[in-house]
């Protein structure tokens, strides 16, 4: 059926229907963009924007919208340095590999304004020591960690620490995190990617080389206590691929090992302050979907069901507790979503014509969606998704129409997008 531009009767009662789903909706994953690539990174500690490192370059979302950098290498790790200042890690083995500096000198969208630094190949992990009176920059490489020393507006030359051979493996390397422990010890950690992947490492910076701690394939690195009660011991975080989670305590040098779901491997993870009394929390990635642990157990819960590959997961501002809702991202293999109520992701993009959304009904499972002369554009579609939240499917646009089914009755509601940027949603009504 087509869609009507007044309301009816049953138009009015598909208002209210949803309008009540809203109301007692529970959190789920809701994809906020960028479904055409994979998300390798995300930094979300501004509020107001996030920036996420893809297979294809680098995006910002601001205002609902996605707006992509003129870079279309691969990013694999943004870092911020400054309220004003980030780093980004591009490159997957050309002459253009190199660090960045980004500089939030834009007045709109992507606002920063990146620049060349240092040719460095497959940078693939970034980490910060701000506490020496001359602040270093850590990169990491396939079987190399480098620092460089930060000036007042450049990234001076990087220089090579001394450290065991084929610490990441031999036949496709791959640092895949540096932490800084306590802000002061550089911690590095890597797998080898190749089909006969060799052992990975855990290294430590001990003055000028780094030090093999155990050979382990490390996929992330955080920090975190876990420990109920006033004690607040902290411990390093390990993700890996072959031997779940590990809970290092450089002190004591003792190991906590903790399963991970179904026996996976971890492809990222963070830790979240939870309060001194009650231990801290551990969201991981897997193939499988998003986890929680506190550290102490052996059970793992399901965040929710996300619809796609998460690829890595990282707090929106600061995240405490465990209230996750609206503040935990996921990268996955494709795009980028939220963990929130799905009204609140509902609100469409900045518009791109001026008219409002209308419910539509359909019977017999079949949907035409019609929309004004001239608004549809190449590479349009429709997201669909059932009253709980889960993309349905995808729907291409064809001319000034869409056509398509519906295998269930009951209450749908849409996304019509031109490029990244959602230019109306409405309901729909499969009777």
């Amino acid at each position: 059926m087509r869609s009507y531009l007044s309301f009816s009767p049953l138009r009015c009662g598909a208002i209210l229907l949803f309008s009540a789903f809203c109301v007692t909706a529970q959190p789920s994953w809701q994809l906020l963009g960028l479904a055409d690539r994979g998300i390798n990174c995300l930094l979300a500690d501004d509020t107001t924007m996030i920036l996420a490192g893809t297979d294809k370059g680098m995006s910002v979302y601001w205002k609902n919208g996605w707006y992509d950098f003129p870079v279309t290498l691969p990013v694999n790790s943004i870092l911020r340095y400054s309220s004003s200042v980030i780093f980004v890690g591009a490159g997957n083995g050309t002459l253009s590999d190199a660090v960045y500096i980004g500089d939030n000198i834009i007045m709109g969208p992507p606002f920063y304004a990146l620049r060349f630094q240092q040719y460095f190949l497959e940078p693939t992990a970034l980490a910060l020591n701000n506490v020496l009176s001359v602040p270093r920059l850590y990169v990491g490489g396939r079987n190399i960690v480098s620092v460089g020393i930060i000036g007042t507006d450049t990234l001076n030359p990087l220089q090579l620490f001394k450290m065991p051979s084929f610490a990441f493996g031999v036949e496709s390397p791959k640092c895949a995190a540096l932490f800084m422990f306590s802000g002061a010890t550089l911690y590095a950690g890597g797998y080898d990617r190749g089909v006969m992947a060799g052992p990975g490492s855990l290294l430590v910076l001990s003055a000028d080389s780094l030090q093999t701690i155990r050979r382990l394939s490390v996929t992330a690195l955080a920090q975190g206590s876990f420990a109920a009660g006033p004690i607040n011991q902290q411990q390093l975080v390990i993700g890996t691929r072959d031997t779940g989670v590990l809970l290092y305590e450089p002190v004591g040098q003792t190991w906590t090992a903790i399963p991970s779901p179904n026996r996976l491997p971890v492809s990222n993870l963070i830790a979240v302050s939870s309060g001194m009394t009650i231990g801290g929390l551990i969201i991981a990635a897997l193939d499988s979907g998003v986890y929680t642990n506190n550290g102490r157990i052996q059970i793992w819960t399901e965040v929710g069901n996300i619809p796609a590959i998460p690829r890595c997961v990282a707090p929106r501002g600061t995240l405490t507790g465990s209230a996750l809702q609206g503040a935990l991202l996921a990268g996955t293999a494709a795009g980028v979503y939220i963990y929130a109520l799905p009204a609140s992701v509902q609100k469409p993009a900045p518009a791109l014509s001026a008219w409002p959304a209308q419910p539509v009904v359909c019977r017999n499972n079949e949907v035409r969606v019609l929309f004004p002369p001239g608004f549809t554009s190449s590479g349009a579609n429709i997201a669909v998704y059932t009253a709980a939240g889960r993309l349905y499917r995808h729907v291409a646009v064809s001319g000034e129409t869409a056509l398509f089914r519906l295998e269930a009755k009951g209450l749908y509601y849409y996304r019509y997008v031109v490029g990244n940027k959602t230019a109306r949603s409405g309901i729909l009504l499969n009777m």
